[in-house]
């Protein structure tokens, strides 16, 4: 059953790039550029630790594969410039790979991308905050109900199996509910 919610997770989250995508350009979805290059890095470095760990789960597969994707769609249609947060987020994750770079162990490469990805998270919560009709609701949406599936497919609550599955989880679940409950302008 874990290998059925990972799987269903990875189809989600791979899902829920395609009505964000369309909505960058459509015009009325901008995304934060240094959240989507932060998350970007941080679950392929992840991803990294994870196989290392022997730890990979669908999700985390589904959001290196559009990650990187809707990173190259934010910087033509994103929120325009980098601003102070932005460049302490970036300064941030470059610590962070370079940690791991240092330590050479995968579990110091899986924390500090789990601290990374929560600090990327910053601009997308601000953005989002500001104005959540910033944000496509069915992808965030998706990535929610991905993220649920992904916490019952953890099969081992340990840091280099569960951490994944519950940043996630934190992260789009306070996005999603930004969207949900705070009024549009």
């Amino acid at each position: 059953m874990k290998a059925l919610f990972s799987t269903i997770s990875g189809i989600l989250f791979v899902l829920a790039f395609v009505p964000y995508i369309h909505s960058i350009v459509k015009g009325p979805t901008k995304p934060a550029k240094t959240s989507w290059l932060i998350w970007a890095s941080m679950d392929t470095v992840l991803f990294m630790g994870m196989l290392a760990k022997h730890t990979i789960n669908g999700q985390i597969i589904g959001a290196i594969c559009g990650a990187w994707i809707v990173f190259a769609f934010a910087m033509k249609y994103g929120v325009p410039g980098w601003t102070k947060i932005d460049k302490i987020c970036l300064g941030g994750t470059i610590m962070a790979m370079l940690l791991w770079a240092i330590s050479g162990n995968p579990v110091v490469g899986i924390v500090t991308s789990l601290g990374s990805g929560l600090l990327g998270s910053v601009p997308t919560f601000m953005s989002t905050w500001q104005d959540p009709s910033r944000e496509n609701k069915l992808a965030w949406t998706l990535y929610f109900i991905s993220c649920v599936f992904a916490v019952l497919a953890i099969s081992d609550w340990t840091l280099a199996s569960a951490g994944q599955p519950l940043v996630f989880a934190f992260i789009d679940t306070t996005v999603f509910l930004m969207i949900y409950l705070k009024p549009r302008r």
